[in-house]
């Protein structure tokens, strides 16, 4: 029926007045493929290392050293002839966590007349909103940090200018296994543009590398979400869109167990504060500014830096 002055059995004019059933979702965006990554073997690791080192005393930052333990050989030394010491070399690195923080306002009157269109995920409740929000956000924050570390790697896998090709990738990751850094699983990014540079390259090659059954885990695996496969028998590659530039072209990350180190410092909120979420890597504090709004504010200190260079490459291709 079209609108205008109609007569129902509830009256006329119903059709004047739109009314829409309506609820709130989360919107889908490219930042979800962090979720997937957040998950991973590697990544599970780092966060195992950053808690092991600790909370942070008396200093702003953590420091860690490198010795070359067990790398060398012997040499032929004649009978009754002293052995001469090799002393231990050391390369350091160092840490330091910065303040990080996300806010949210949410007024009173708001709330309740929303809270109750609230689904899926969210549940129909103000506090499950902000806490899913903090926990993506904080997630989005890590992986930004860490994947940006993939700019200042020395260890580089494919040519500037030019698209991404299956012989630099596996050519990479043979380089990764010829400096020891491929015992366990491995974590490979990268944008859209080089998954496609990686599906048009199998298909330019054609024959038994197209058919390769790794080759084809890019078609079955298209709604596996960011995930695309494992690959060279230790690699699983994931689509991630945190990835930075270097000029013309994309830095893609190849990552094992041991390449960054991230660090929380556990801040918790004082007794005297309004804690909603008390999670360890984030807190989310609630404050009452007046004039009928609360602030949610979450925040977590922690940084991040490369480990050891061997463990990690740069993925380097046209944009």
């Amino acid at each position: 029926m079209a609108a205008g002055n109609w007569l129902t059995d509830a009256g006329i004019g119903d059709a004047n007045v739109a009314i829409t059933a309506k609820t709130i979702e989360v919107a889908i965006h490219a930042s979800i493929k962090n979720m997937e990554v957040i998950g991973h073997p590697v990544i599970r690791s780092m966060l195992l290392r950053d808690e092991g080192l600790g909370q942070l005393l008396g200093a702003l930052a953590l420091g860690i050293s490198f010795v070359d333990v067990g790398q060398g050989k012997m040499a032929t030394v004649a009978e009754g002839t002293e052995a001469t010491p090799t002393n231990f070399t050391s390369s350091a690195i160092s840490v330091t966590p910065a303040r990080r923080a996300w806010a949210r306002k949410v007024s009173d009157f708001g709330a309740s007349i929303q809270s109750a269109l609230l689904r899926g995920v969210l549940t129909p409740d103000q506090y499950a909103l902000i806490v899913y929000d903090g926990y993506r956000v904080w997630a989005n924050s890590y992986v930004d940090l860490a994947v940006a570390l993939a700019t200042s790697a020395t260890n580089v896998i494919g040519t500037t200018g030019l698209a991404l090709t299956w012989a630099a990738l596996s050519g990479g990751v043979f380089e990764l296994k010829d400096r020891g850094a491929a015992n366990g699983p491995c974590l490979a990014l990268l944008t859209s543009k080089g998954v496609q540079d990686l599906a048009d390259d199998a298909l330019s090659l054609g024959g038994a590398v197209q058919m390769a059954q790794q080759i084809q885990q890019l078609i079955p695996n298209a709604g596996n979400g960011a995930y695309l496969g494992n690959y060279f028998g230790c690699c699983d590659l994931y689509m991630n869109s945190e990835l930075n530039t270097i000029a013309a072209d994309t830095a893609g990350l190849l990552l094992t167990d041991g390449g960054i180190q991230t660090k929380h410092q556990i801040v918790p909120l004082p007794e005297e504060s309004f804690s909603l979420v008390n999670a360890g890597l984030f807190t989310t504090e609630m404050r009452r500014p007046g004039g009928g709004i609360t602030t949610f504010e979450t925040v977590s200190h922690f940084g991040a830096s490369i480990r050891e260079q061997g463990r990690l490459a740069q993925i380097l291709y046209v944009t």
